[in-house]
């Protein structure tokens, strides 16, 4: 049985979504950016409704129409919703996630219990439904049935009903006629109420009057002294919707197909399926339809209900799998859902003058995914893209650096789409360009797994598993491939970068290495070309691990690796043709409370790298989350994951940097996050240098932030009489402040300046700042 539960009290902030979708966050801060198009159950609080999205609850107010976030971000303990219920006998919303963790928010807190997530169950542990009864609710999980009590904030009590107290799948639970009924996928059971022990599963009771009554029931619902549940027939998987009256069961007068869910209010039924949703009233009179939503000009738009009511008011509320929360009001529909991108799939992510672009495909091959791709731009999120007759599974992006609205998309089957301004212009493939197909297919095979820009503005191209996997588009609009004499015929290219001296790094799949080759710039010329395959060795002649997945060229010119065993880095490319180049291992001085010195990441796989402006590295890994590294790659500066973070998974696809705001992108499997970091990229003179917050007023708590300076420049934060209350050096082009002096005191009100220059003092800037305590 579980009893007792370890509360975890956290304050609750909502971030308000309405016209405006997010603002801006500081230094240090996180921000989830997840779709929630999916949603998949809502529940009326009153004055507003709460949604489940695939990754994080939002709400909505009926009122003003305004929609409040929360995730992990912002106080939830967990991701991946399985499910919500709004008990209004004590205004407690409880949220039950997929590995069976439970958060309550009540009052304005979130209470985190965690009991059934932890417990050792040697069966499935998910939360299927929660019903309440007064203050309990009724936890009908994948063991049994769990009671916690929403006030006392406690778990009371556990039934295991299955024969021999064995484990039993529990769909629904309902209370009828003093007997709580429990649906199960072998039948219907039942149990007095009033019995003072139904922990026992002898006091439980198949019910056997019902037709078919071993078959699948998987929803109750009690209304107006009728029990209705739903039966699916294991053979068809068809629905039977029965209602039990004066002890006899009745077939519902309608054929539904699919139900998804049944509730009520006092005075209607509301019975939803994926393209219906019917109320009726106490009679059984049908007193509305929803068939499809004519959100867009009257259109006629795709439904995929997974869950309706209504109120009192008979306002409909449905969780729509494709359009996030659709509210109706018997003829005015409106979709209402925070902004973000398309979905919560993640592939690749590019940054360009503040602008974020990422994409949803996969190179699996598995779980075709629509042609989109999705822009963040001043804080809002734009989804672009081509019709899915045309291709799927948009996975690589390269942003022209002559042009940033001209952008390629590389897709796993169908080769290159160009777009101009968000429009798509051109696409290439094996018929009108030098890209391949896959040996013994065609269109649809052409995979494309990156792009890179070289010096010249000629684009590259790794298409994979063709007898010339390297393809070139040049400036010029003429394409070549490349197999490199034979050495790369039928390989797999999964990234490719270009670097300073305009060389080619590219990793290759299967265990084979890295290819660098150089074109010295003639890339329709093959015979001056320079090229290299070759696999991590250390200077000591110890293989490192040639299974590569990510590369990298820092701010000095060097290349770092990630391998299937940690990092490696590479202190002299541009030998890399003429003399055998070393692979250096990064023996770590600090990691985290461990003073101990250790080889970086030596156990971890590496699937992304990225340089912010202060030359630091960004780690993604496959099984650990994220870690942020020294300029030399020997402290570690962060580690971010789902344990000790808002990070909602362990495993990284990708990172992209905004390095004007220092804002780091993490696509993980699960969905996208940021975290605004300290550092920025600097041009080589002061920019348009501002302080943020100015002021500071009393109750900003977070950090000072100097943005637009020069590279690596001295910073000073002076009273005005000149006083140095604290000084530092900028990483890139940003310089942060806690507002206290070196001994740790908050500084007093009054005005600040701040003064900045470069090491020759060729360069020098001076603003003001005003605390207000």
């Amino acid at each position: 049985m579980i009893y007792s539960i370890r509360l975890i009290l956290i304050s609750v902030i909502f971030f308000v979504t309405n016209t405006v979708s997010f603002s801006q966050v500081k230094v240090g801060e996180w921000r989830e950016h997840f779709s929630y198009r999916k949603t998949s159950c809502v529940a009326d609080a009153g004055d507003k409704v709460y949604v489940a999205g695939e990754l994080a609850v939002f709400s909505f107010d009926k009122e003003d129409g305004s929609i409040e976030r929360l995730s992990k971000v912002n106080g939830l303990s967990d991701a991946e919703i399985q499910t919500i219920a709004f008990n209004k006998a004590n205004n407690s919303l409880v949220i039950a996630y997929k590995n069976s963790n439970i958060d309550i928010l009540k009052d304005n807190i979130i209470y985190n219990l965690s009991d059934i997530k932890r417990k050792q169950i040697s069966h499935s542990k998910t939360i299927n439904k929660i019903t309440f009864i007064g203050n309990t609710a009724y936890l009908s999980c994948g063991f049994g049935i769990v009671l916690l009590n929403t006030e006392k904030l406690e778990f009371s009590d556990t039934y295991i009903i299955g024969e021999n107290a064995s484990y039993l799948n529990i769909n629904d639970i309902s209370l009828f006629n003093n007997n709580l009924y429990a649906a199960t996928d072998i039948g219907l059971y039942y149990a007095d109420i009033n019995e003072g022990n139904l922990s026992d599963y002898r006091n439980w009771h198949l019910v056997t009057n019902i037709p078919d009554y071993q078959y699948k029931i998987n929803i109750l619902n009690s209304f107006n002294g009728n029990l209705f549940a739903n039966q699916i027939n294991p053979a068809t998987d068809n629905d039977t919707l029965y209602f039990l009256n004066n002890n006899n069961w009745n077939i519902f007068n309608e054929n539904f197909d699919n139900i998804k869910s049944v509730t009520n209010t006092e005075n209607n039924i509301v019975i939803t399926q994926k393209g219906l949703l019917k109320i009726y009233d106490t009679s059984f009179n049908l007193v509305k339809t929803v068939d499809w939503y004519p959100l867009i000009s009257g259109v006629s738009t795709w439904t995929d209900m997974r869950f309706g009511i209504t109120d009192e008011n008979l306002n409909i509320f449905i969780a729509d799998n494709l359009h996030g929360l659709v509210q109706t009001n018997f003829g005015y529909f409106e979709s209402s859902l925070p902004d973000g991108p398309s979905d919560n799939y993640t592939a690749k992510a590019e940054t360009f003058n503040g602008t974020l672009i990422t994409t949803n495909g996969n190179n699996k091959a598995t779980g075709w995914r629509a042609p989109v791709y999705n822009i963040f731009k001043d804080e809002m999120w734009e989804t672009y893209g081509i019709s899915n007759d045309t291709a799927m599974n948009f996975f690589s992006i390269e942003i022209n650096p002559n042009n940033p609205d001209n952008v390629f998309i590389g897709s796993w089957g169908y080769g290159i789409f160009e777009f101009d301004n968000n429009v798509w212009t051109k696409s290439y493939n094996n018929t009108n360009s030098s890209l391949q197909a896959i040996s013994g297919y065609d269109y649809g095979f052409i995979r494309i797994s990156d792009l890179t820009f070289d010096n010249n503005n000629n684009l590259w191209v790794a298409n994979q598993h063709t007898g010339e996997p390297i393809s070139v588009k040049t400036k010029d609009n003429e394409w070549q491939s490349f197999n490199f004499n034979g050495s790369i015929t039928n390989y797999y290219p999964e990234e490719i970068i270009t670097t300073q001296n305009n060389t080619k790094w590219v990793v290759l799949g299967e265990s084979k290495g890295i290819l660098a080759f150089n074109d010295n710039n003639t890339p329709l010329d093959k015979n001056d070309d320079d090229y290299k395959l070759f696999s991590p060795v250390t200077s000591e002649g110890e293989p490192v691990s040639n299974t590569i997945f990510s590369v990298e060229e820092d701010k000095s010119g060097n290349i770092w690796v990630g391998t299937g065993e940690g990092v490696v880095i590479y202190y002299n490319p541009d030998d890399v043709f003429t003399e055998s180049i070393y692979a250096d291992r990064i023996q770590l001085t600090s990691y985290g409370n461990d003073t101990t010195e250790q080889y970086l990441l030596s156990t971890d796989v590496i699937t992304d790298i990225e340089t912010d402006g202060a030359d630091r590295k960004w780690i993604a890994t496959q099984n650990s989350g994220v870690f942020l590294v020294s300029d030399n790659g020997k402290e570690e500066i962060h580690n971010f994951n789902k344990y000790n973070s808002p990070l909602i998974s362990n495993s990284i696809n990708d990172i992209a940097i905004n390095h004007k705001s220092g804002e780091v992108f993490f696509l993980t499997d699960k969905g996208m996050m940021s975290y605004r970091s300290d550092a920025t990229k600097a041009g080589e003179t002061f920019g348009n240098v501002y302080v943020f917050p100015n002021p500071v007023r009393p109750d900003y708590s977070g950090l000072i932030t100097v943005t637009g300076l020069a590279d690596d420049v001295n910073v000073k934060f002076t009273d005005i009489s000149g006083n140095v209350v604290f000084e530092t050096n900028s990483l890139g082009g940003q310089a942060i402040w806690n507002g206290q002096t070196f001994n740790g005191r908050k500084v007093s009100s009054g005005v600040y300046l701040v003064y900045s220059t470069n090491d020759d003092g060729s360069q020098t800037f001076l603003t003001k700042l005003l605390f207000l305590n």
